[in-house]
């Protein structure tokens, strides 16, 4: 697997600073932080379908680009975090246990 990243951000602090940003604003709204895994890619299952998320790429739900993947915790739900051409953001929550789950290469 690849390097960390964050779609349209240079590599390395802007990106980093992104994650971070992400991070903390789950973690006040959930009231933890999320796992510390950066996650890839997801797959799953959603409305009956096998579906498969990845950082990068668009989200098979909604059609919006992946920024980033969350574990939220242990029986908790992952959180694909999405955002639009327009720069609109939304979540997409699945439910686990999931299918595979693949980590950004250390």
């Amino acid at each position: 697997m690849g390097a960390f990243f964050i779609p349209g951000c240079a590599s390395g602090v802007e990106a980093e600073g992104a994650y971070a940003s992400i991070v903390a604003t789950t973690a006040a709204d959930i009231g933890h932080p999320p796992r510390a895994a950066r996650i890839f890619r997801l797959s799953f299952r959603h409305g009956g379908a096998d579906l498969e998320a990845e950082v990068g790429k668009p989200d098979p739900v909604q059609g919006w680009m992946v920024l980033a993947i969350l574990d939220l915790g242990r029986e908790s739900p992952y959180m694909i975090e999405c955002r639009s051409t327009d720069g609109e953001s939304d979540q997409v929550l699945v439910q686990k246990p999931v299918y595979s789950v693949t980590e950004f290469a250390a």
